[in-house]
């Protein structure tokens, strides 16, 4: 018998063989987050025949810590995200070029927000993978509210995960992504502009290593996500 002031267990994260079906859109803070976080699901999904886009919000300035020019940090970064967008299967990619790691203000997010719900409505989407609320960096935060406010606002009815990038999250849900993850990594080596400065290669697949531990015994690789809406309810 549990003590009653034993702390209450967290439940084991549900195991999926693959993501949901249907029409996907990806919020994402700052060019490679959109393959940190959902990359293998992404890749699983076009090899499907799902339609993905991207949304991009940020310029990723910030990660140019070599002292160049930053118009030109900024164009490699654009350029690292359409090659990792082919290497996973090809989707368009929307880039909106804010200025990262800037102070957040209640007018910003209102105005990414009016901006997110018109990119949503223009193509509405079942499954939508934006950060999770918890992830340890600001930006990441404030994309995470701006989606949440988004969606509500379109009267959103799929599903919305959200996915992890700086630190682990209390996931409800893990995705296997075995049969893609020799591409996630190759995406990830897309970005040479900040894995030359930190291996995030190395600590994502770390991650999706750890994750793994509530796959079926045998299973390698999963993407962990905070399940943020599903089928009309939120949790």
């Amino acid at each position: 018998m549990v003590p009653e002031s034993f702390p209450a267990q967290l439940p084991v994260p549900v195991a999926l063989a693959r993501p949901p079906r249907g029409k996907v859109a990806v919020l994402a803070p700052h060019p490679d987050d959109e393959v940190v976080g959902p990359g293998g699901c992404v890749a699983i999904h076009r090899a499907l025949g799902d339609p993905v886009r991207t949304l991009i919000v940020t310029d990723g300035r910030a990660g140019n810590v070599s002292g160049g020019d930053w118009r030109e940090h900024v164009a490699a970064r654009r350029a690292e995200s359409r090659a990792a967008a082919e290497l996973l299967g090809g989707y368009p990619i929307t880039f909106w070029d804010f200025p990262d790691n800037c102070v957040i203000t209640e007018d910003a997010v209102s105005e990414v927000t009016h901006r997110a719900v018109e990119w949503l409505r223009a193509d509405p989407p079942d499954v939508v993978y934006a950060p999770a609320p918890m992830d340890a960096h600001s930006d990441h935060a404030a994309i995470a509210e701006i989606a949440r406010r988004a969606l509500e606002h379109i009267g959103f009815k799929g599903v919305h995960y959200g996915y992890e990038v700086w630190g682990m999250a209390p996931v409800d849900t893990v995705v296997a992504i075995d049969d893609v993850a020799e591409r996630k990594l190759a995406a990830m080596r897309c970005f040479p502009s900040q894995l030359a400065y930190t291996s995030f290669d190395h600590f994502v697949m770390g991650m999706n290593a750890a994750r793994a531990l509530f796959l079926p015994k045998g299973g390698r690789y999963a993407e962990g996500f905070v399940t943020l809406r599903t089928g009309g309810s939120c949790p």
